[in-house]
């Protein structure tokens, strides 16, 4: 008869304590590679297969997997290059804690009892781009779970957040297009709330209506940048895409260029916006950047790879992912609350340039 192999047995063979040879599947990092490669190597020799998942869960009283929590399709996930880059950092920073992930899109138009949010267990929660006023937010700061917002909500000190200053970088693509000598200029958002697909123009009412605090975020920032160069704030003409991706900005770009033609330069929500723009203004007729300067905000490789390259506003979405799961573990773990601002910079490459006129 067999004798069942256990983390003591593993620990016998290679003379090292129970505790060690836990913390090769439970906790890596405590680990040299060496070490954890020696007892995962005797492991799969004697044919031990990992800690038991079910007993794992009820004594340490965690289900080893987070919750990713954003408000699109979750096609959105793998087709969107922003979120593909966020992901990729999430992902890095999950598995090498040893945390699954779980994803849970609450899309437009989805009543909140017919998703997964609140039924799934998890240990903690990322809340992806989602406004503070949608009720996914409320049910998750009910749960009482740990939980880190990404780019919004801001819940101050409840939370872990990460972010970026919005404000600034959408000051520095203002005022880019402004010292290139531009004065009509136009702003190409994506949604107004996380589940409005609202799209057409944006009067004032409007933008105060906007729930998407980076959206806010980005309208003062171009309008800081109009003050600055003594211009009317208020001159900057808003329309909305009604979606983050290019066949929605495409369509959107098409009729707000076609009802304002005075626009000498865009300043995107996002590339993915931008370059659906620069495809409605090849199909106007209008070149770019010689009848319309184009900023986008980001940075995903595709910006660097249109034809022309695009100006954009480059964020590190990569370790945004990283940055934000670091700190949901750090939650996890019973420690305080952190906020993590990363840098942004203007890159400037040949979708813009002086005005023709």
């Amino acid at each position: 008869m067999s004798t069942r192999v256990t983390l003591q047995t593993i620990a016998d063979e290679l003379g090292v304590s129970r505790a060690t040879v836990s913390n090769a599947y439970n906790r890596p990092d405590q680990l040299s590679p060496a070490l954890r490669a020696r007892i995962l190597d005797s492991a799969t020799r004697l044919g031990y297969h990992g800690p038991d998942a079910a007993a794992r869960m009820l004594r340490t009283g965690r289900m080893q997997s987070i919750g990713l929590l954003f408000t699109e399709d979750l096609r959105y996930v793998f087709t969107d290059p922003d979120t593909m880059l966020f992901m990729q950092g999430v992902a890095e920073t999950s598995a090498l804690a040893g945390s699954g992930l779980t994803l849970l899109p609450v899309p437009p138009g989805k009543e909140l009892e017919a998703t997964a949010v609140r039924s799934v267990p998890t240990d903690g929660h990322l809340v992806f781009s989602v406004d503070d006023h949608h009720p996914a937010v409320a049910a998750l700061v009910t749960a009482g779970r740990p939980m880190v917002t990404v780019d919004e909500p801001d819940l101050g000190d409840r939370t872990s957040f990460v972010g970026i200053d919005d404000r600034l970088g959408a000051e520095l693509a203002a005022n880019h297009l402004i010292q290139l000598g531009h004065r009509r200029l136009g702003v190409l958002l994506g949604r107004l709330s996380s589940t409005s697909t609202t799209t057409g123009p944006v009067d004032a009412q409007g933008q105060a209506a906007i729930t998407i605090r980076i959206a806010r975020q980005r309208i003062a920032g171009y309008r800081d940048a109009f003050r600055a160069a003594g211009l009317e704030p208020d001159s900057i003409v808003v329309w909305a895409a009604g979606a983050n991706d290019p066949d929605s900005a495409r369509t959107a770009a098409n009729d707000f260029l076609t009802a304002h033609p005075e626009l000498t330069g865009l300043l995107c929500f996002s590339d993915q916006i931008a370059i659906g723009a620069a495809q409605a203004a090849e199909r106007l007729g209008r070149h770019v950047p010689g009848d319309l300067s184009l900023v986008g905000f980001d940075d995903v490789p595709r910006a660097a790879a249109w034809d022309p390259p695009l100006t954009t506003v480059r964020q590190p979405l990569v370790d945004k992912g990283r940055a934000a799961a670091d700190l949901l573990l750090e939650l996890i773990d019973g420690r305080p609350p952190r906020r993590i601002e990363l840098p942004i910079e203007l890159v400037v490459r040949a979708s813009s340039a002086p005005p023709s006129s």
